[in-house]
């Protein structure tokens, strides 16, 4: 446990030495590139993630149309079997 700890200690302080002495070598100019690079990904990703939403709508819309038509299929399928019962007589008292 302590020697996971002494490396992330390590490891932070490796890293704040390399980010003091890139910043006095070149200044700024690597950390906007890379600020820049982050950003057009962030464009990418957020346009196929508003893709993936559309097309989850459309599915999540087919997909409650189905449901609608099932449940009204079903109900008029109980109402035709009530009236067969009735007409017939075969409805059992439960």
């Amino acid at each position: 446990m302590f020697s996971l700890i002494k490396r992330l200690i390590g490891i932070l302080m490796i890293a704040a030495v390399l980010f003091l002495l890139l910043s006095l070598w070149k200044g700024g100019k690597p950390f906007r590139w890379f600020g820049k690079k982050s950003e057009q990904a962030g464009e990418a990703v957020r346009e196929k993630s508003n893709q993936l939403a559309e097309e989850a709508d459309k599915i999540k819309k087919k997909t409650d149309n189905v449901t609608d038509t099932t449940k009204k299929v079903t109900e008029d399928i109980r109402e035709v079997r009530k009236k067969i019962e009735y007409i017939t007589g075969s409805r059992e008292k439960k």
